[in-house]
């Protein structure tokens, strides 16, 4: 007999949809933030900088693929095809990769603590990423207000 989570559903269902929601964010991310993965092609020390950024770039894809799914619940998320967001993700997903970069790999060099190129941008993606739907809505409050 299957295992089911609390609204019935066998827990091999849930976990198969969670990985495609997984996929599409890849697939997402990977092309918004293409402009910053190229500008960390020649930052340096390499491989610090390496890791904090596959570590950024990998937990911000677990995250979007998380949030829009709904198995984290931090608010509606825009959805893959929504066009008149696209632009604003694009910048928000680029600087929450580039930032963790960044922040990751000043904290290694300030500290030396190897430890810190993982879990410094995988904190800062996740709590950015969080509030990416509040972001969302206070930037349209607005906008509609101006006008």
């Amino acid at each position: 007999m299957a295992r089911r989570g609390r609204d019935g559903e066998p827990f091999s269902n849930r976990f198969e949809r969670w990985l495609d929601f997984i996929f599409f964010a890849a697939m997402e991310v990977s092309f918004l933030v293409l402009p910053v993965l190229v500008l960390l092609l020649g930052v340096r020390p390499a491989g610090p900088a390496s890791a904090a950024a596959m570590t950024s770039l990998s937990t911000t894809v677990v995250a979007v693929g998380s949030f829009r799914g709904r198995y984290l619940d931090v608010g509606a998320w825009p959805r893959v095809g929504q066009f008149r967001t696209m632009p604003i993700r694009s910048a928000y997903y680029g600087s929450v990769v580039g930032v963790g970069t960044y922040l990751g790999t000043a904290v290694y060099l300030r500290t030396g603590v190897g430890w810190t190129v993982v879990v410094v941008p995988a904190a800062l993606s996740l709590l950015a990423l969080a509030a990416l739907p509040r972001f969302l809505d206070t930037l349209f409050r607005v906008a509609r207000a101006s006008f």
